[in-house]
């Protein structure tokens, strides 16, 4: 493992986790560098809801994501098996994980994935109203999210990587939620041309106003 990269990515998710941190950005921070570090092709987070109930919170990639969900939506995978045993769950082979996932295994093999690793989040903390709370509005937020990139992604035609990535550099780059912004766009705050305008070219026609304003008279 890069040493060098390994602290990078402590400070990364120190500075992320601030007083009122965005939770959905600090778990794509986590998927992110996670594949880097460990050298896979894609990582996914689920989490559970206060009933109980897997909910996909972050992934490294669009085809990780639709992979998360077809586990919930057939139920079916490792990540469910995880989750239910609290143990970790792999198979570096899925062509011979056919039995033990008839519907999971092939169609993670034809989404270009050979192996899988699922493994349990342990929290120190314990379960409180507070953590709750928290976790829920991670997965109010993904929604939010999910219905701004799709629309970002019709209007620029992208796939739903780039847009993910467009709103979230359009974020951090102007300190914003990311769940926030992604509002603000479904509700029509955020216009198409503020999201792709640099932080320059943003600024560059009210300081152009400034100068051409009559002085008073």
């Amino acid at each position: 493992m890069d040493g060098e990269l390994l602290s990078e990515t402590f400070v990364e998710l120190t500075d992320t986790m601030v007083a009122d941190f965005d939770v959905i950005d600090f778990l794509h921070v986590l998927t992110d560098r996670s594949v880097r570090l460990l050298d896979v092709s894609a990582a996914g987070l689920l989490l559970a809801d206060p009933r109980g109930e897997l909910r996909v919170v972050a992934a490294s990639s669009q085809a990780a994501r639709l992979l998360e969900l077809f586990q919930l939506q057939n139920d079916q995978g490792p990540c469910l098996d995880c989750f239910r045993a609290g143990q970790p769950v792999s198979a570096a082979d899925l062509a011979a994980a056919a039995r033990r996932w008839p519907r999971f295994a092939p169609a993670a093999r034809q989404a270009g994935f050979a192996a899988v690793q699922a493994l349990p989040m342990r929290r120190g903390m314990r379960r409180s109203d507070a953590l709750n709370e928290q976790l829920q509005t991670a997965l109010n937020s993904r929604v939010i999210i999910e219905q701004a990139k799709g629309k970002l992604a019709e209007r620029l035609s992208l796939d739903t990587d780039q847009a993910f990535s467009l709103l979230r550099d359009h974020a951090r780059s102007r300190n914003r939620r990311l769940s926030d912004l992604a509002q603000a766009f479904i509700d029509g705050s955020e216009t198409l041309t503020a999201l792709t305008a640099s932080p320059s070219q943003q600024q560059a026609p009210a300081a152009g106003q400034a100068r051409h304003q009559p002085p008073p008279g």
